[in-house]
């Protein structure tokens, strides 16, 4: 069964397992935009896309040991000690290289030392670069980007040096060597910018922006199965842009360069970032409503989608949206015009929602019927976009376009019948979405793997 595996962050990296047991072929679509952590020192100084979530995945992929500890390997958080340990892994005496086989530490150590030379060139032009809490494996993956002018080519080049499984694929939504960045509207009107700023804000910029004593939430009850499908749901699918008209943004490698103004919130540090406690203090002003992407002024615009990714979604079995941030690891891969649409036209598929064993900031207070909600309606609109799109360039008339049923996005519910976010079976299984239970609080890899085998379309 070739499956593919829509994520990003740190939660999927425990189902590694149970995805490698049902699959002949395994690809993980992966998000480009956490501008978080370390991330955010090499997107301020060196620019070009944020491959956390892909240096993760990696490391968790890796079999040897010593290159998984190396990949893995974070400074230390005092400024002095951090670059201190940094010199010493560029040189290669550092104890982290204890065991390595030459040619692959020279190999290692060749594209670190690249990484060293364009910080140092960088100097000049910007701030010091800040070594606290850098991941090594973050800096090894920005060598081998700026050496091979590619973001898909450095991954490949990454998988193939570590050893990992030639059947496992690792594909950044986007194809790009620009930075890309994610804002979310609230249901009040709000708008915040940056991924790290709306998941794990510091706490100066929670404490500016207020809490509330209570999240608003998208109601489902009284919903009749017919105004979710029919076209009176297009009262759900509203767009509401903060500017006028979305940026069109056509190509795969078309981006902005790194910018001469960047938006101001974007400026704010989040190397020390705080992952918040759920509480009053700490929630959202407001729900969000739909996250988009954005360009250095703040204006939204529509990427497209790595070609890799839809290549993988077109002859995959079944695609998992898969454990983890709701609305900032899924949704930007989903809102890709491209990949919606790739993934409506592949019929066959199932195509399955593992919905999260706990809450977090970003989905407080929703409950699973309203994750699929989301979902349908967030590629409804990536639809409707790219469609009006291809229109306006064949000077065709762009009538409306009537929303599709949530079952052409989502087919299966999987959820944890003791986790924290219940889920309305009924009304899922109304509208044609089959729902299994797993007798847990959080996902066993043996019952997660026996759950997706009796899926297998």
């Amino acid at each position: 069964m070739n499956i593919v595996v829509l994520s990003g962050g740190t939660a999927a990296n425990a189902l590694l397992p149970a995805f490698e047991a049902v699959s002949n072929e395994l690809s993980f679509i992966l998000p480009i935009s956490d501008n978080g952590g370390s991330t955010s020192e090499i997107l301020r100084v060196l620019g070009g896309p944020a491959i956390g979530d892909i240096r993760s995945r990696i490391v968790h992929l890796i079999k040897d040991e010593k290159l998984s500890s190396l990949l893995g390997f974070r400074l230390s958080t005092e400024t002095t000690s951090a670059k201190q340990e940094w010199n010493s892994i560029v040189e290669g005496t550092h104890q982290v290289w204890n065991g390595f086989e030459s040619e692959v530490k020279d190999i290692c150590r060749s594209f670190l030392i690249h990484t060293q030379a364009e910080i140092l060139k960088k100097h000049k032009s910007s701030a010091p670069f800040q070594f606290e809490k850098a991941s090594v494996g973050n800096l090894f993956l920005t060598g081998v980007r700026l050496f091979l002018g590619s973001l898909d080519a450095s991954i490949e080049l990454s998988l193939r040096v570590c050893r990992c499984d030639e059947r496992t694929s690792i594909i950044p939504c986007i194809n790009t060597n620009h930075t890309h960045h994610i804002s979310a509207l609230l249901q009040n009107g709000d708008v915040i910018t940056g991924q790290s700023q709306i998941s794990h804000p510091s706490r100066q910029q929670v404490k500016k922006s207020g809490g509330c004593d209570r999240l608003p939430v998208l109601k489902t009850q009284n919903m009749s199965t017919e105004s979710l499908v029919g076209p009176d749901s297009s009262v759900l699918l509203k767009t509401q842009y903060p500017s006028d008209e979305p940026f069109e943004d056509f190509e795969d490698n078309e981006e902005y360069a790194y910018p001469g103004y960047i938006h101001p919130e974007l400026k704010l540090s989040q190397l020390h970032f705080d992952k918040l406690d759920i509480d009053v203090d700490h929630l959202l002003p407001a729900a969000i409503k739909r996250i988009f992407y954005i360009n250095p002024y703040g204006e939204e615009v529509l990427p497209q989608g790595n070609s890799r990714a839809v290549a993988k979604l077109k002859n995959s079995d079944m695609i998992i949206y898969s454990v983890g941030s709701l609305m900032t690891s899924l949704l930007p891969i989903i809102i890709l015009g491209n990949i919606a649409e790739t993934m409506l036209e592949n019929e066959h598929a199932r195509k399955v929602l593992l919905v999260n064993n706990k809450y977090d900031r970003e989905t407080f207070g929703m409950d699973g019927t309203q994750f699929v909600q989301l979902i349908a309606e967030s590629m409804n609109r990536a639809l409707n976009n790219h469609k009006r799109r291809r229109r306006s360039h064949k000077a065709e008339s762009a009538g409306a376009i009537v929303p599709l049923p949530w079952t052409n996005f989502v087919t299966d519910v999987v959820y944890l019948k003791y986790g924290e976010i219940p889920v309305d079976v009924k009304f899922l299984e109304q509208l044609g979405i089959r729902t299994f239970a797993i007798e847990s609080d959080t996902f066993q890899v043996d019952a997660l793997v026996a759950t997706l085998q009796s899926l297998q379309p």
